[in-house]
């Protein structure tokens, strides 16, 4: 699922809450880059960062960032330019803050909201929705799942919230694959999210996320479907600032 937003950059801090980031599998400053193929055929890039840690309300959080874009010589036929940002709670890696700016084909979709714990409430851009829960992002969900102990079979129940919109989920572990992609080879656990009733996600297909079966549980590649087919982002490489 792909996202845009204006980055409008947070007041960031490196040095406090070392020791909640040793016990992650992603520290500040990580950087992970994609290709992004539609239909088989090689159409852009994305990347995702951890970029700082920021504070909102108060409590620290991962300032994250995914950007994603569609080469030039396919934009004529499907422009993507699209950005997310998730501030990801530091002790919870639950969603504190998040904001998106969509722009895929003809669809076009700006979007923010503010998660308040304490009030219970969810403060969006057009509205202000109650929550009772914390709740996930399209972002932070990835965030959440790295940090977990995984193996085949166990399930986790989640809360979405996006769109002012709150949607409990399921995410399976359906089982370890070893997959090939630009990176290198991998063995990864298969996590499939899903819905009770409906779609989770904006798009009918099913969402597939592969993470790496070692320390740091990288996200090898995600697969779904778009409006035009389906959509793959394999890992192209990963670096530390």
């Amino acid at each position: 699922m792909l996202y845009r937003i204006f980055i409008l950059l947070p007041v960031c801090v490196f040095s406090i809450h070392a020791q909640s980031q040793s016990r992650l599998p992603f520290q500040v400053g990580e950087e992970i880059t994609y290709s992004v193929w539609f239909n088989f055929i090689k159409a852009g890039q994305s990347t995702m960062t951890t970029v700082c840690i920021d504070t909102i309300d108060g409590d620290p959080t991962f300032y994250t960032v995914l950007k994603t874009q569609s080469f030039s010589v396919l934009d004529k036929v499907y422009k993507v330019r699209d950005h997310i940002e998730s501030w990801v709670d530091v002790d919870g890696l639950f969603s504190r803050k998040f904001k998106k700016k969509i722009r895929e084909g003809f669809y076009k979709k700006k979007y923010s909201v503010r998660f308040d714990y304490d009030d219970s409430l969810a403060y969006s851009s057009s509205d202000t929705i109650p929550i009772s829960l914390p709740v996930h992002d399209a972002l932070s969900i990835i965030y959440y799942m790295r940090a977990e102990s995984l193996w085949v079979g166990r399930v986790f129940n989640l809360n979405n919230f996006d769109n002012n919109k709150f949607k409990p989920y399921k995410v399976i572990v359906r089982k370890l694959e070893k997959i090939k992609v630009p990176a290198g080879k991998f063995e990864c656990f298969v996590l499939e999210p899903y819905a009770e009733k409906g779609n989770l996600f904006k798009y009918k297909g099913q969402l597939t996320i592969y993470l790496s079966n070692d320390v740091r549980r990288l996200p090898v590649k995600v697969e779904s479907e778009a409006t035009i087919g389906s959509m793959i982002m394999k890992i192209e490489s990963y670096k530390y600032k």
